[in-house]
């Protein structure tokens, strides 16, 4: 899997790839590698605990999102702080979580900024009204993009922004 640059036209979230259940693995990271990963849980942990000033003073004041519109089945893209504070009271109020499976970079040509995440489950009251009340496993990975100076997430692209709004549909696992 290849990371393009992130800009605000390629806010594209990445096809999630099946990882080998129960596969071990070694590793190595770079020091500015561990940032990134480290940031990203950091990220993914104030999401799930609801925790608003945590969570936004992890991004830049020019972040992008795309997410997944479950209910409508359209793609929901957001630029800016105030923009994206917006979408995750909403994703507070519904009790969204994102379970990650794996937090990853294959890409030789790119060894830091950009993290893909391949989430185990999404859960949430639309998720559950909706008919899944287990939630699912998302159609993609979340690409994160990052700033440098301080690091922060300039870039959380977790729905096919420019993509096909039907990666939007949910399905159970």
């Amino acid at each position: 899997m290849h990371f393009a640059p992130l800009g605000a036209t390629s806010l594209l979230a990445l096809p999630a790839a099946s990882a080998e259940k129960g596969a071990q693995t070694t590793f190595s990271l770079s020091a500015a590698q561990a940032r990134e990963v480290s940031l990203t849980v950091q990220f993914i942990t104030a999401f799930n605990g609801r925790r608003f000033h945590q969570t936004l003073a992890l991004l830049t004041q020019r972040v992008s999102v795309s997410d997944c519109d479950y209910k409508n089945v359209r793609v929901v893209s957001l630029d800016g702080r105030q923009a994206v504070g917006r979408w995750l009271r909403q994703r507070f109020a519904d009790h969204d979580r994102l379970i990650p499976a794996r937090i990853y970079d294959e890409n030789p040509d790119q060894p830091f900024g950009v993290v893909g995440v391949e989430y185990s489950r999404r859960t949430s009251d639309t998720l559950r009204r909706l008919g899944f009340p287990k939630g699912i496993v998302p159609k993609l990975a979340s690409k994160v993009g990052f700033a440098t100076q301080p690091l922060r997430i300039r870039a959380f692209a977790n729905g096919p922004y420019g993509g096909d709004p039907n990666l939007c549909r949910p399905s159970g696992p």
